[in-house]
C-alpha cells in the first residue's frame, strides 16, 4: 500500500544527518527489521486488527476506539516527561541525546497542532464536536496511561529500557496507521486523514530518535541489547493490548444495551 505524502516539513530541531558508528548503524538496522516483523506478528494475532483487515470492523467500533485514544494522546507528554525525569544527566552524551529527542517530539506535536489534526481525524470517522466533548475516559484508557508508570516509574533504574519501550510503541503506531489507512479508509474509498498519514511516516523517525541513544550506550553489550529488545517488544504488546481492551469495552457496552 502506498501512503499518500503527508507533511514535508515539521518543527523538529534534531539533526538526523549525523552518521552513526558502523556497528551501531548495523545494530539499528537489525533491531528495526526485527521490530517491524514483531509489530506485524502482534497485529496479525490481534482480534481488533484482524477485524480491521477483513473489513469486519464497524464505524462505531472505530469511533469508540479512537475517541478513547484521543484521551490518551492528551497525556502523551507525560510518558516522555517520565523518561526525561528518569535521565540522570543532561551532559552524558547518550542521555543528552535522549532528552533532546524526547523534548523535540513533544515540541513538534504541540507546535504543529497534531491535536487539532487528530480532531479532524475524528471528524473523518464521523464524530461531531458535541460527541467528542461529551465523551469520557474509559477504564481501558486509564489503565493504558498508567501502564508506563507502573513499569518504569520514578526511582526505578531502567531509563534505557523505558526509552526502548517507548520507541517500540512509536514504530508500532507507524505500522498500525498504515494498516488503518489501507484496510479502513482506502477500502471504503475515503480520503486519507492527515493525522494518520503523517504518523505513518513520522513515527519511524521517532523510533530512531528514541532507540539510537540506547544502542549507542549498549553497543557491543549483548546482555543489555537483549534486555532492550524485550523492552521494545513489551511496549508493542501493551500498545496492541490497549486496542483489544477497547474492543472488549465496546462489545460489553453494546451487549449490555
Amino acid at each position: 500500500m502506498k501512503v499518500q505524502p503527508a507533511i514535508a516539513l515539521t518543527s523538529s530541531r534534531l539533526n538526523r544527518d549525523i552518521e552513526l558508528p558502523p556497528a551501531v548503524k548495523a545494530q539499528e538496522s537489525a533491531i528495526s527489521s526485527r521490530t517491524i516483523a514483531y509489530c506485524h506478528e502482534v497485529l496479525d494475532r490481534s482480534r481488533f486488527f484482524c477485524l480491521l483487515k477483513t473489513g469486519a470492523i464497524t464505524p462505531a467500533m472505530m469511533q469508540y476506539a479512537f475517541l478513547q485514544y484521543y484521551f490518551w494522546r492528551d497525556r502523551l507528554h507525560q510518558w516522555f516527561g517520565l523518561c526525561i525525569v528518569k535521565a540522570g544527566s543532561c551532559t552524558d552524551p547518550d542521555q543528552k541525546s535522549a532528552i533532546m529527542s524526547l523534548s523535540d517530539h513533544t515540541f513538534t506535536d504541540l507546535q504543529d497542532d497534531h491535536s487539532e489534526m487528530y480532531v479532524e481525524f475524528l471528524h473523518d470517522l464521523g464524530l461531531s464536536n458535541a460527541e467528542i466533548a461529551a465523551s469520557r475516559r474509559s477504564m481501558a484508557t486509564t489503565s493504558y496511561e498508567r501502564s508506563f508508570f507502573d513499569e518504569f516509574g520514578y526511582g526505578t533504574d531502567n531509563f534505557y529500557e523505558a526509552l526502548a519501550a517507548l520507541s517500540g510503541r512509536e514504530l508500532c503506531v507507524s505500522i498500525r496507521n498504515a494498516r488503518i489507512l489501507q484496510f479502513y479508509f482506502d477500502a471504503r474509498g475515503m480520503k486519507q486523514p492527515t493525522w494518520l498519514s503523517l504518523h505513518a511516516e513520522l513515527e519511524v523517525n521517532h523510533f530512531q530518535d528514541s532507540i539510537r541513544p540506547v544502542l549507542t550506550r549498549f553497543n557491543g553489550d549483548s546482555v543489555k541489547l537483549s534486555s532492550v529488545i524485550k523492552a521494545v517488544e513489551r511496549g508493542i504488546d501493551r500498545h496492541v493490548q490497549y486496542f483489544e481492551d477497547l474492543l472488549h469495552e465496546y462489545e460489553s457496552q453494546v451487549n449490555a444495551v
